[in-house]
């Protein structure tokens, strides 16, 4: 015999096994020692874990450039701490390097939805937004011109869902900004009339 549906019985059990699995370890009844205040506390932090994810993708980034350009890996820590002095409501570009080698960089952690291979209306807004960016500038950023940076499109990689997503957004746009955007290959060299899509784990 089937048991009716309970809501706060799978409520509970989704938000222990979470709990269990990803932070204590512990297999507790951890719904039942929140009250809705705490629930709203969590709630609220939460709404952080896009910066936590675009940080995190942005310093696995510069990674990836220090092992590109030499200037980057000589001032790592420069370029560190550009990070982690920028606001998440800062309306430049997550990443600038300035010097021996110029680049310019947006850091996209944007989820195909549905789990599909399309992105939604709003992230490829967002997206598209960025490209331009990269290409034509912002006007609260004079201390770089992005014709003469390398720039890239940094996609945090939630595997081949994501590159998909990014092929069709591509293939869509305008032929102007079509021409303009490449997906990196290791092989390929890289070029400052273009943005260079770059997948980040």
């Amino acid at each position: 015999m089937n048991l009716p549906y309970n809501r706060e019985g799978e409520l509970r059990e989704k938000f222990n096994q979470f709990i269990s699995d990803k932070i204590t370890g512990t297999t507790e009844d951890y719904y039942s020692q929140l009250s809705v205040e705490d629930f709203e506390d969590i709630k609220t932090t939460l709404k952080d874990i896009h910066n936590i994810i675009t940080y995190k993708t942005t310093i696995r980034f510069i990674d990836w450039v220090s092992h590109r350009f030499p200037y980057v890996k000589q001032n790592y820590q420069v370029y560190l701490e550009q990070v982690l002095g920028t606001k998440p409501s800062d309306n430049g570009y997550d990443l600038i390097v300035t010097g021996e080698v110029n680049i310019v960089a947006e850091i996209k952690c944007n989820k195909p939805i549905n789990n599909g291979y399309k992105f939604g209306s709003a992230q490829k807004n967002g997206i598209i937004k960025d490209i331009r960016g990269l290409l034509e500038g912002k006007s609260k950023v004079k201390s770089i011109d992005p014709t003469a940076a390398f720039k890239f499109l940094v996609i945090y990689d939630f595997g081949d869902h994501t590159l998909m997503a990014i092929q069709n957004l591509i293939k869509n746009l305008p032929t102007a900004l079509k021409e303009k955007v490449l997906i990196h290959e290791e092989a390929s060299p890289l070029m400052v009339d273009k943005v260079h899509v770059v997948f980040i784990k």
